[in-house]
C-alpha cells in the first residue's frame, strides 16, 4: 500500500469513527441488529464497517466471549522493537495469553434434545433457564453458539440452522461476525432475552447444540440428542 492511500485509508476510518462510530456502539447496546443500525446511521457508513464495529463493541462488553465463560486467561506482553521510515525506534505491545486458562469446576445438567419436544416439555426448560439467568443475573449466564463453527466450515448447516429462526433472531444473527472468531473453539453468547429465545427455538426442533453457562452458581446445563 502506497503511502498516499495509507493515508486516505486511515483518513476514511478516523471520519467513519468520528462520524458513527460512538452511534454505533450505542445502538449495539440497545440490541439492534446490525441492518437496524445500518438503517438509523446520518453518515453513509459500509455495512462491513458497522458489522466490525457491532462486534469489537459486544466483545468489550463481554456479550460475546470466545473463551469459556468463567475461565481466566493470564495474559503476558512482549515489546518489539520497531522503526519508522525515518530511522526513529519505537515499542509495541504484543500481548501473548498463556496456553491453559483457568478451568471451572462445572456442576452439569444434562437435558435431552427429543425430536420432537411436547409444550410442557418446553415449558419447564424455559422455567429452568429462566431460575438460572434469576440466581446469576444476565451477565453472568451464557449460551454456547452452533452459529460460528458452521458459518465458515459448513454454510448449508449454518443456513438450516438459520431457517429455523424467526425473521428478527435470523437478522440478528446474521448480522455477527462470525468469521472473526476462534474457529477451534466455540463463541459464547450472554444469555440475553432474544438468545434465551433462539435456544428454545433450537431446542424445540432438535438443533439447538452446546452448553449454557451460569458462572455465578457454576452450572452447566448440556443439550444432548438421542
Amino acid at each position: 500500500m502506497s503511502e498516499q492511500s495509507f493515508f486516505h485509508n486511515a483518513l476514511g476510518n478516523f471520519t467513519v469513527e468520528v462520524a458513527s462510530g460512538g452511534a454505533i456502539r450505542h445502538l449495539t447496546d440497545l440490541g439492534y441488529t446490525v441492518k437496524q443500525i445500518y438503517e438509523r446511521l446520518d453518515f453513509p457508513t459500509p455495512m462491513e464497517r458497522i458489522q466490525s464495529q457491532v462486534w469489537e463493541r459486544l466483545l468489550e462488553t463481554g456479550v460475546i466471549l470466545t473463551e469459556e465463560p468463567g475461565s481466566i486467561r493470564r495474559e503476558t506482553a512482549d515489546y518489539v522493537r520497531e522503526y519508522d521510515r525515518y530511522g526513529r525506534a519505537s515499542f509495541r505491545r504484543v500481548a501473548r495469553s498463556s496456553a491453559a486458562p483457568t478451568v471451572v469446576n462445572w456442576q452439569e445438567h444434562n437435558i435431552l434434545c427429543p425430536s420432537r419436544p411436547d409444550p410442557d416439555a418446553l415449558s419447564r426448560l424455559r422455567s429452568f433457564l429462566v431460575k438460572l439467568i434469576g440466581e446469576n443475573g444476565e451477565d453472568n449466564s451464557y449460551a454456547a453458539c452452533p452459529f460460528g463453527p458452521f458459518a465458515g466450515r459448513d454454510p448449508e448447516a449454518c443456513q438450516a440452522l438459520l431457517g429455523m429462526l424467526d425473521t428478527d433472531q435470523r437478522e440478528y444473527v446474521e448480522g455477527l461476525l462470525w468469521e472473526a472468531a476462534p474457529p477451534s473453539r466455540p463463541v459464547y453468547h450472554r444469555l440475553n432475552p432474544r438468545m434465551l429465545e433462539i435456544v428454545l427455538r433450537l431446542y424445540s426442533r432438535d438443533s439447538w447444540q452446546g452448553d449454557c453457562c451460569f458462572t455465578g452458581t457454576r452450572e452447566r446445563v448440556h443439550f444432548h440428542h438421542q
